[in-house]
């Protein structure tokens, strides 16, 4: 996936800054997602601490790039007056690396059926890719489409039975380009409507995480604690296959992606 996002963007659109920049993070994330898959592979776990600190990393090369959280409209659909906050750089910073950081573990967390992460990818992806489209960022639209043929093509071999796992080294890119994608697109020049709408093209990674989130707290276990309180785990565990927990999972970000469109459409101006 990472070798035919860069060779298509590169190809259709040079190493402009937006696409160095996704390729350079990706790069950092992946050589700590291969350690993490060779621990996996020995049956031992992987520090969370250096994975920790490469997401950081990822998230400190997009701000210092200018890929960052600037500010928000205090207004719900923004407008000329004096309405906009500016964020001081200390906290642009801060949500830049807590949204980067965030996606990039909630597509992580949908990895544990096949198929599952590259197909909610899918979705995502295409449904940035119109918001972009339609606000005339070419590059940002560019980069969208061509990730999600990326994990399209891989989902050809990673649907239920998979033949082809992506592990850490996978989730985790796509959840870095995710993540720059939306911060550049829909969510650059942000109002609270563009946050909404945003969010609900990522529908499902960000509802698994909250609930998970809840859940834990709730249960007073460690937030970084696996468990088997993800979304796929409940609809397993209630008798439904892998394949048909993938299917009903797939219509639920069928359904924020079209519910995010039809709020961008109808009522953005």
């Amino acid at each position: 996936m990472f070798a035919g996002v860069a060779v298509v963007s590169i190809f259709f659109a040079g190493v402009q800054k937006l696409v160095a920049v996704l390729l350079g993070g990706s790069l950092l994330l992946m050589a700590v997602g291969w350690a993490d898959d060779a621990f996996k592979a020995r049956k031992k776990d992987f520090p969370v601490l250096p994975k920790l600190l490469m997401q950081i990393l990822a998230g400190l090369l997009a701000f210092a790039c200018g890929f960052r959280f600037r500010g928000i409209g205090l207004s719900w659909l923004g407008g000329d007056g004096g309405d906009y906050y500016l964020f001081p750089d200390w906290l642009s910073c801060l949500a830049t690396i807590i949204w980067i950081a965030g996606l990039i573990n909630m597509i992580n967390f949908l990895d544990g059926v096949d198929g599952l992460a590259a197909g909610a990818t899918v979705f995502s992806a295409i449904t940035l890719f119109f918001l972009a489209y339609v606000k005339g960022q070419g590059l940002t639209a560019l980069i969208a489409i061509v990730l999600a043929g990326a994990a399209l093509a891989f989902l050809r071999f990673n649907f239920f039975p998979a033949e082809v796992f992506m592990g850490d080294m996978g989730s985790m890119f796509l959840g870095y380009a995710l993540a720059l994608v939306s911060l550049e697109g829909a969510m650059k020049g942000a109002t609270l409507i563009t946050l909404v709408v945003t969010v609900l093209a990522l529908g499902l990674p960000v509802m698994d995480t909250l609930q998970v989130m809840i859940s834990r707290m709730l249960a007073g276990s460690p937030m970084y604690q696996a468990d088997r309180r993800h979304v796929h785990h409940r609809l397993m565990s209630r008798g439904l296959t892998a394949r048909q927990t993938v299917v009903i999972l797939y219509l639920v970000s069928f359904f924020f992606s079209a519910l995010s469109l039809l709020l961008f459409f109808w009522i953005i101006p």
